[in-house]
């Protein structure tokens, strides 16, 4: 799950605030989301490449 810290933390995994990373779904991410170090975030990256495969907006003029 992509995520975002909201503070800086380190351990198993370690973050400075701000930083966003990918951490495999399991018990220390809930930990971290439990205690509120790290918060989702969506991960517009695969939005964006669906958009264009399913003849989304490329931003040609037509």
């Amino acid at each position: 799950m992509k995520v975002k810290a909201t503070v800086s933390f380190s351990g198993t995994v370690t973050m400075a605030k701000g930083d966003a990373k990918d951490i495999k779904e399991g018990p220390v991410l809930n930990d971290l989301l439990k205690a509120g170090y790290v918060e989702k975030i969506e991960d517009n990256t695969d939005k964006k490449s669906a958009a264009k495969t399913k003849g989304g907006d490329s931003g040609e003029a037509k």
